[in-house]
């Protein structure tokens, strides 16, 4: 394997942190801890963000990587994750990019990535007050 080829297959390990298959184990985990307020307010988004990547072209990998940082890190409630999470987060982007994504896609995806964890927050509030 030569060395682009190891370059790209790391981007994609990466990428696949946002992947829905992620954000179901993540939603899974936090099932189990039995918080139905900590579990509404990640489906709410997840739900929203979902629905919204239907409407409109954006990148699948960049929103949903972006929920699970938000809830995740709300969860732990440490600098520490967030630094780490934060970097990740970032790998994933540049990873989106030099796969060669579409830069806007990306953009939206984190835009309505952020719209998605916001309103499934407020909407979670609202229902579990």
């Amino acid at each position: 394997m030569d060395k682009k080829d190891w370059k790209k297959e790391v981007a994609r390990d990466v990428i696949s942190l946002g992947s829905v298959v992620f954000f179901l184990l993540v939603v899974v985990r936090i099932w189990l801890l039995d918080d139905a307020v900590y579990l509404g307010q990640i489906l709410a988004s997840g739900i929203i963000f979902l629905v919204l990547f239907y409407f409109f072209r954006m990148s699948l990998y960049s929103g949903l990587a972006l929920i699970v940082l938000v809830f995740t890190g709300m969860y732990y409630s440490d600098i520490r994750y967030w630094v780490f999470g934060g970097i990740v987060y970032v790998a994933l982007l540049y990873s989106l990019v030099y796969l060669g994504k579409d830069n806007r896609n990306v953009l939206r995806g984190i835009l309505l990535g952020i719209l998605g964890s916001w309103v499934g927050n407020m909407f979670s509030g609202m229902i579990f007050g």
